[in-house]
């Protein structure tokens, strides 16, 4: 039975018939996947690969010293700095600089081995710093930067940001030290303004002590005056009393010389006092230890005493009542012969007089034993007392004689005492004169003392001036904190920052395009479907079968190969190239809106137009993807294109599928209404295409134009 040329598998039943055939539905199938992934893949993240790209870093600069806070020189190398942190920068977003020579940059620029190369001049480091000597010398420092566009002209423009952020980071650290030293000089004014108002603080508070000391010093100096005057009264009694004195010392010579022979014949008496004290002290250690050796006897004996005892009275008690037990026995059951019951009952009562004598023994053995320990401490005390009395009698000898020394020395020195008594009388009668000599002089300094007295009441008065003008000056010079340096000096520098915020961000330069490239490869795709089917059955054409469903005949298989290049495109993109979309369910079904719309517009084409319409085709894309607004903005591109942007279905395949890959669903509603507007309209189209093609005419009959 011959299947009906109306049914969506009839037209891909035709491509079993051969291995080739078989393979052409197969790379049909393929081809999206083939534009789409590559363009993905290789527009992936190429801002994220620049560190496979060399540039050179040519670095003249020369190291200058410029003078710190502290005074000591500071070595500075702006250009050595920068060409350090582009070098040994690894991030993705930087290019691999390379440290070379002018002669090896010039010729890698040249060959393309170097895509960009930066010329650090010489006097860099000296422009930096040029702020900080006289203005007029100050300079502003200048890169060279070189790029080659007949290597690449994209390059260029990413050269000039890397090198821009570069330039501002180094800027804005070279402003922040700048700044910093600044905002450090004013708190070494405001520390220097402190000081000195201190300082004069300091001399204010001096003068006011150096008028008081002065109006002290006069006072003194009058006092002064008037002590030399008793001084020389007194100088004169002084002369009369070490006169005096020479009388007594010569008496106090005779004594001392009588104390002298007393002590040396002591010394004599008491030189065999040390042994005789060792002797009596070994005799008391002796009768000591025989004491004590009693007394451990003794103590021995009279524990045993008590331990022999400790249980008597327990032990006379029950022999007391054994005994009246048995003397009761010997009532009941009768004596026996020659034992006397009154006897043992006797013997009984006798207990209690027993106990006495043991608590006496007890006792007695207790005193003893008391008393031995008494002596036994009395002699070790008399013992220790005796060596005591032994240990100190040499040192009292020994001070006896040196008492006897002293007493020499005594002797010599009262006679020097007479002596220097008589001089002293002599010396008196010289302190006089000196005495009156001294009034004078102190009446004179009493003077200059009162003119001192005025001299500094003066400068008081102007160091306080002083210090209250700096003091005013210092609170208007503003202190800051290493923190408050830091924060104004990057304030300062770079007053201004950007808070860059990607809403529904995607991930690369990939991602980002993959809408644009998925769009694109949906539509070869469809272009390449009918390059393979006919996007009308001539079957279907010849039967009676109605337009419409010739039309859809032509249509089905499209669709699902065009399903199919989703479905592979897709797991591609997620599976090998890693992009993830925000909305896997939005990306799949605008993805499949894509590839049936797509399909539509192409049978369209080809139906109504023949082998013309695949050219239409080609013209019809290039309308799109110049008009879609798939890399930059649509408002970057001529008037005619923003006007083309809202007409063609491209738009709308772009911005659904950016929304699936990046978030965001406002638009989308209108994304499926509008390319289900466009398949719709397309396949009216190809259904009066069809009609027209089962109307045979003379045009058809000999076309024009053979495909």
């Amino acid at each position: 039975m011959i299947p009906s040329p109306t049914l969506p598998w009839f037209e891909l039943a035709r491509f079993r018939r051969s291995r080739l055939t078989r393979a052409a539905v197969v790379a049909v199938m393929l081809v999206p996947l083939f534009y789409g992934a590559m363009y993905v893949w290789a527009n992936l993240d190429p801002t994220g690969r620049l560190d496979h790209v060399r540039a050179a870093v040519v670095n003249h600069d020369q190291m200058v010293e410029v003078t710190g806070t502290d005074g000591a020189a500071q070595p500075v190398a702006v250009g050595r700095q920068l060409a350090g942190n582009l070098v040994s920068n690894d991030a993705d977003d930087n290019y691999d600089w390379v440290l070379t020579d002018a002669k090896d940059a010039q010729r890698g620029l040249a060959d393309g081995d170097y895509k960009a190369v930066l010329t650090i001049p010489e006097n860099l480091s000296a422009a930096a710093t040029s702020t900080s000597g006289d203005p007029t010398a100050a300079v502003q420092g200048q890169l060279d930067l070189q790029t080659n566009d007949a290597v690449n002209y994209i390059n260029g423009t990413i050269a000039k940001t890397i090198l821009q952020a570069a330039k501002g980071a180094l800027n804005a650290q070279v402003t922040e030290t700048y700044l910093d030293n600044v905002y450090l000089s004013f708190s070494d004014i405001k520390t220097s303004l402190s000081d000195a108002a201190d300082g004069a603080s300091d001399l204010a508070d001096g003068a006011d002590r150096l008028s008081s000391g002065a109006s002290d010093l006069a006072d003194g100096a009058t006092t002064l005056a008037d002590g030399a005057g008793a001084l020389a009264d007194g100088a004169g009694t002084l002369a009369d009393g070490n006169r005096q004195l020479a009388d007594g010392a010569t008496e106090l010579d005779s004594g001392a010389k009588k104390l002298s022979r007393g002590l040396s014949q002591l010394e004599s008496s008491t030189s065999t006092l040390p042994r005789d004290t060792r002797r009596l002290a070994d005799g008391s250690r002796q009768v000591a230890d025989g004491t004590a050796q009693v007394d451990r006897t003794v103590q021995a004996f009279t524990q045993s005493i008590l331990d022999a005892t400790g249980t008597a009275d327990a032990d006379i008690d029950r022999l007391a009542t054994t005994l009246r037990t048995l003397a009761d026995q010997c009532r009941a059951d009768g004596a026996p012969a020659g034992v006397d019951c009154g006897a043992i009952e006797d013997a009984a009562a006798r207990a209690g007089d027993l106990k006495t004598f043991v608590r006496d023994v007890r006792g007695q053995a207790t005193s003893a034993g008391q008393q031995t320990r008494q002596l036994a401490d009395g002699a070790a005390q008399v013992a220790d007392g005796n060596a005591e009395l032994a240990r100190n009698v040499p040192a009292l000898v020994g001070a006896i004689g040196q008492a006897s020394d002293g007493a020499d020395r005594l002797t010599d020195g009262t006679s020097q005492l007479r002596e220097g008594a008589v001089a002293a009388a002599a010396g008196a009668g010289r302190l006089v004169g000196g005495a009156d000599q001294l009034a004078d002089g102190s009446r004179k300094l009493a003077d200059g003392g009162d003119q001192l007295v005025d001299g500094a009441d003066q400068l008081s008065a102007g160091g306080l001036k002083l210090s209250n003008g700096l003091n005013d000056g210092s609170d208007e010079v503003p202190d800051y904190s290493t923190s408050e340096r830091d924060q104004l000096a990057k304030t300062a520098a770079t007053p201004i920052e950007d808070a860059a915020d990607r809403v529904n961000p995607v991930e690369n330069y990939g991602a980002a395009l993959a809408p644009y490239f998925v769009s694109l490869a949906l539509w070869v795709g469809a272009m390449a479907i009918y390059l393979l089917l006919r996007p009308l059955s001539a079957r279907a054409i010849a039967s009676t079968t109605g337009s419409v469903r010739v039309a859809l005949a032509g249509y089905a298989p499209g669709l699902a190969l065009s399903v199919v290049q989703v479905v592979l495109l897709l797991v591609v993109l997620q599976g090998v190239l890693g992009v993830q979309p925000a909305d896997e369910p939005l990306l799949v079904g605008i993805a499949l809106a894509t590839g049936a719309v797509f399909t539509a517009i192409n049978q369209m084409f080809v139906a109504l137009f023949g082998g013309a319409g695949r050219f239409a085709a080609l013209v019809f894309v290039s309308l799109q993807l110049t008009s879609a607004g798939g890399t930059y903005p649509i408002e970057t591109a001529p008037p005619f294109f923003n006007v083309l942007h809202d007409l063609l279905p491209m738009t709308y395949t772009v911005h659904g599928l950016r929304a699936a890959l990046a978030g965001g669903s406002d638009g989308v509603v209108r994304d499926f209404l509008v390319l289900g507007l466009f398949t719709a309209l397309a396949l009216g189209v190809t259904v009066i295409a069809a009609r027209r093609r089962q109307t045979v005419t003379v045009a058809r009959l000999h076309p024009t134009l053979q495909v």
